[in-house]
């Protein structure tokens, strides 16, 4: 069907909704430097990207020029592995043609175009700090790559509406100038800001095998290629900076043809695309033990059981597609089902996953320890080959975390840690869900855990150990977290998290005050003496005080109250423990489909881009005037 414009707009809608105020680094190259025509169509492009409310940040290689000077100065030019190789001459000329020339002409025709842009290269106020790059040992002269990016001052630009133009040449901290293959440097520079998406212009419609353009390409298959042959020369550069611009927190790569007028405006706003988008390998997380699997002839699976397996890109995956499930009434639980064994009395926990699993198109059967007798009537080892027969998939509650160790080392089904007393996974994904709806979780959030080091505190931790925030727990001595879990999280460098006594420290400017019940299920004989404990860590008013006027109140319930938090507290408009409680049933929806359906008709551009065209955060206020006539009446 051939579309009207008004349908090419209508259905831009969606991307630019999704995209306003996100970060697009763009590295410009290839033919479409050198033809007047996509030149000017280029510098159109990120203008009207810019004017829509998308900050475009452009590093431009310029090899062509910098080849054509050379060859004038009669100087020939030396390529490595599909690279220059740079000695001082070389240098003197990239400087003088990247920084000068080629970054002058390509600011000029934006600014043109009704941009506002503004030429640097890595030496100005330090943008980019370089050291010598030799690839497997390859010297290529004064080749560097990059050590870290100047971020807060590109942000600086962008926050005044500045297009920033930046020509790929570094300095050392010793003051050496190196000449930065364009590729890794629009690499460095878009993992340093956080970027939405990385766009590489090449002369080709992306990766080309038998003639055939391939649509997506993952790091395992790349590798293949280059061993191949099929990816060579500059290709190569280029696909392993965008592997490593993927695992370092940029959303999206996409090879593009610049060579193709307008190809950067097709490949944002319409579905089809026109190029390659690189992706992460499909999601590892909880893939225990794989390889031992596969050897003995056992079916590979996914288990979530705790964070140890997670990547920050897996916690945003969930999160994402949360938001899909929450907007959609897709079914990708048709035809399975699920077997809920739980140890642990629950109210939270077991609607959750049941209507969860209903929703998603599924059924369920709920088996109390007592007709099973895990571990004593029967092993853990019969119960999960067993279940694993009738199921699709297991979710435990109980005491031991052991136990759920040993339903997935012998289930053949994913199994799902539904809290043990080790560790409360599905809880934080939820409360992590919550923090974003919020518009919390952002650089420096700072989470207080109040109470007890608990499954819940262990689970901050272990969050702590892929999501970078700074958590401080306070707790009583004998009661601090797991230090198992505690070292293993502070050896990853991720976050700042601090164990204090005093629960006025960890409150203090905190985005999130969050705290548990004193006395868990199997402590009962401990409630006076952790009673006595726990006195002075009671999250109240004056507590809540000393944290950001906006700070949430959290709490997984079922809730003391009166005890580890007032009833002041549980319902002031700060509180926004039933949202939590809520989204136990969304987050848990998208564990369950991340782990027994193929989820990729789901983050379809096609579906998620609409489903998420409405916004999807709250803010205190708002929740206070709307959803506190639900839950707090």
């Amino acid at each position: 069907m051939i579309q009207t414009k008004e349908d090419i707009l209508i259905g831009a809608l969606p991307y630019i909704q999704r995209y306003e105020g996100k970060t697009f680094v763009i590295k410009y190259g290839g033919a479409a430097m050198t033809d007047a025509a996509l030149k000017d169509s280029f510098a159109k492009d990120v203008t009207l990207l810019k004017k829509i409310g998308i900050n475009v940040v452009i590093v431009h290689g310029g090899g062509n020029a910098v080849s054509e000077l050379s060859t004038s100065l009669g100087v020939e030019p030396r390529f490595v592995g599909g690279q220059r190789y740079t000695d001082e001459a070389t240098l003197k000329m990239v400087v003088m043609t990247l920084t000068g020339t080629v970054n002058k002409e390509v600011v000029g025709l934006i600014n043109h175009a009704g941009g506002n842009a503004i030429g640097l290269c890595g030496i100005d106020n330090n943008l980019i700090t370089a050291k010598k790059h030799a690839p497997k040992g390859i010297d290529l002269g004064l080749v560097g790559e990059v050590e870290s990016v100047n971020s807060e001052f590109l942000n600086s630009l962008i926050s005044t509406g500045i297009i920033p133009v930046i020509a790929p040449v570094g300095v050392s901290t010793d003051g050496e100038v190196y000449n930065i293959n364009a590729d890794i440097a629009a690499s460095g520079i878009a993992q340093a800001l956080g970027a939405e998406k990385l766009f590489f212009l090449s002369d080709t419609e992306g990766v080309i095998v038998e003639g055939e353009l391939v649509p997506t390409l993952t790091n395992a298959r790349a590798q293949q290629y280059i061993k191949q042959g099929i990816i060579s020369g500059g290709m190569i550069p280029k696909v392993n900076a965008a592997f490593e611009a993927l695992a370092n927190g940029v959303k999206k790569v996409h090879l593009i043809n610049g060579a193709a007028k307008h190809s950067l405006l097709l490949e944002i706003f319409t579905h089809e695309g026109v190029g390659t988008q690189i992706i992460r390998e499909e999601r590892v997380f909880g893939n225990r033990n794989a390889g031992e699997r596969a050897a003995k002839g056992m079916v590979p699976k996914q288990d979530l059981l705790d964070f140890s397996k997670m990547s920050k890109q897996d916690v945003e995956d969930l999160l994402h597609l949360t938001d899909v499930l929450k907007k959609t009434d897709a079914k990708p639980l048709a035809g399975k089902h699920v077997t809920l064994l739980f140890q642990k009395p629950s109210l939270r926990t077991r609607v959750s996953f049941e209507v969860g699993v209903s929703q998603l198109g599924g059924t369920s059967l709920y088996l109390s320890n007592e007709g099973i007798g895990l571990g004593e009537r029967e092993s853990v080892k019969d119960v999960a080959r067993v279940l694993s027969s009738y199921s699709d998939c297991i979710v435990a509650r109980l005491f031991d975390h052991n136990v759920i160790l040993g339903l997935a080392e012998h289930s053949t089904v994913p199994v799902i840690n539904a809290l043990t007393d080790l560790s409360h996974p599905c809880q934080i994904l939820a409360d992590m869900y919550t923090v974003r709806q919020f518009g919390k979780l952002r650089p420096g959030l700072k989470v207080a855990f109040i109470g007890d080091g608990n499954n819940v505190a262990n689970s901050w931790i272990e969050m702590a150990a892929i999501y970078p925030m700074h958590l401080s727990i306070a707790a009583p001595t004998g009661y601090h977290p797991a230090p198992q879990l505690l070292e293993a999280a502070l050896r990853s460098g991720i976050s700042t998290i601090e164990i204090v006594n005093d629960p006025r420290i960890a409150a203090d400017s905190a985005d999130v005050i969050y705290t548990d019940v004193w006395t868990s299920m199997g402590q009962e004989e401990e409630k006076q003496a952790r009673l006595k404990a726990f006195k002075d860590y009671q999250v109240n008013s004056n507590l809540v005080r000393l944290a950001h006027p906006n700070a949430l109140i959290m709490h997984c319930l079922p809730a003391h109250r009166g005890e580890e938090i007032t009833e002041e507290a549980m319902e002031s408009k700060n509180s926004v423990v039933y949202v939590q409680a809520e989204n136990r049933l969304h987050v848990q929806k998208a564990v369950l489909a991340t782990l027994l359906s193929d989820t990729s008709i789901l983050t379809d551009p096609a579906v998620d881009e609409a489903a998420l065209a409405e916004a999807n955060e709250y803010s205190l206020e708002n929740y206070e005037q709307t959803e506190t006539t639900v839950y707090h009446s």
